[in-house]
């Protein structure tokens, strides 16, 4: 394994024009590489639920650990009935199995916007379930769909598309916290409440004078908790001008993060740590590195609060499902067309920041574009709401493009 120390990594603050990083060579073992380039420790063996389990082995910089041991054969009960069948849409009447479904098509192919098949699946969601696509996202559960992430490093992008939507993304994509996705966390007991928390009031798409108001499903089978809203007026046709999203919501400034490229199996992973400017592990960012520190010439960096996910230990019960899509709880790893069961990312230093259930934030990292007064996406990620809170979030009124 090499031991050459990456080069200063760049900041993410206003005017940032990135270097190009240092690449590690990849190692012949099969382990995962953290981001000091040192072997992660080898996969945990014990069968446990307690929080021991989920603590990072060493110091912070260990970022891949090794998850529960769970029984190898493919199980029913965790996975989609159409398994070996092409999806069908027919049946769907509920938006927690539609949004399964819909992550299903979407993650399986390459641009599926512009197919045929995602033409016919949408048009069968919105008249079982309710609610449009817009740009390609269910405003039923719009929260879900905006923490997309690309399955890839490719940085090319559709300048039709918003950048908020997965439809600017020539790649492929995924969606790592989907709750409907996830066996853990979608079999625990209905007692236990909701599993997704939004922080946004209310999503507003197009112009500001005459905007179309999101209306995301209040359904207690979601499992989701608003923040108290009432549906304000529907606005114009959300097919038209829909480029623009506006909500209001906190924001803390990106000067002094740091990200740093991970890997899986000697490969670069579509994951990079997020270190404070203390040098604490406090989140992840979904993203390669390459990706995040494209060339660019916007403005400042900010990141900005969409949500929360609970945060549930994988449970011992729970096999390996044979759909790709479905993942793990935790932050999962995306390994070339499929999720790792075996191993998670860290979301952060438990040694500096205290484990919780909701002590996670869902975050989108954007860039200003100070000329024109609105923003675009960069990448979603999580952090601690210690790290978070330490630097004063403001709350704001968001308008991407």
């Amino acid at each position: 394994m090499s031991t050459t120390p990456t080069s200063t990594t760049d900041r993410l603050s206003p005017g940032w024009i990135s270097r190009s990083f240092s690449r590690r060579k990849k190692s012949p073992d099969s382990r995962p590489t953290t981001s000091s380039s040192q072997l992660s420790p080898q996969p945990s063996r014990r069968s446990s639920n307690s929080n021991s389990s989920r603590r990072s082995t060493g110091s912070g910089s260990r970022t891949i650990r090794g998850m529960v041991n769970r029984i190898r054969s493919a199980s029913n009960a965790s996975i989609p009935k159409t398994q070996n069948q092409e999806l069908d849409f027919k049946e769907v009447d509920d938006w927690f199995t539609g949004f399964q479904r819909y992550n299903q098509l979407v993650t399986k192919s390459e641009r599926p916007y512009t197919s045929p098949e995602f033409t016919k699946a949408s048009k069968q969601l919105t008249k079982n379930c309710g609610g449009n696509l817009i740009r390609g996202l269910p405003e039923a559960l719009f929260d879900f769909s905006l923490l997309w992430c690309p399955a890839d490093a490719s940085t090319s992008r559709d300048d039709n598309e918003p950048s908020w939507s997965w439809t600017s993304h020539t790649g492929r994509i995924n969606f790592p916290f989907d709750p409907t996705s996830c066996p853990d966390t979608y079999t625990t007991p209905r007692s236990t409440g909701e599993t997704f928390r939004s922080e946004i009031q209310n999503f507003h798409i197009g112009p500001s004078d005459a905007p179309y108001t999101v209306r995301r499903d209040k359904n207690s089978s979601l499992r989701i908790r608003y923040p108290p809203y009432f549906h304000a007026p529907r606005g114009s046709d959300p097919t038209l001008e829909s480029s623009t999203l506006r909500f209001t919501t906190q924001t803390i400034p990106a000067d002094g993060f740091t990200a740093s490229q991970l890997h899986y199996a000697g490969s670069e992973i579509p994951c990079s740590q997020l270190l404070n400017s203390n040098g604490k592990h406090c989140g992840v960012l979904m993203s390669h590195e390459s990706a995040i520190s494209a060339p660019h010439y916007h403005g400042p960096y900010e990141f900005v609060l969409l949500s929360r996910n609970k945060r549930v230990e994988p449970a011992e019960h729970t096999r390996k499902p044979v759909q790709s899509t479905m993942h793990p709880p935790g932050t999962p790893i995306w390994d070339g067309g499929r999720f790792v069961w075996d191993e998670e990312v860290v979301d952060f230093d438990e040694e500096c920041f205290k484990a919780g259930e909701w002590c996670v934030l869902n975050v989108m990292l954007i860039r200003w574009d100070e000329g024109r007064g609105v923003a675009e996406r960069v990448a979603v990620g999580r952090m601690h709401e210690d790290a978070w809170s330490a630097l004063g979030p403001q709350r704001k009124d968001m308008v991407l493009r």
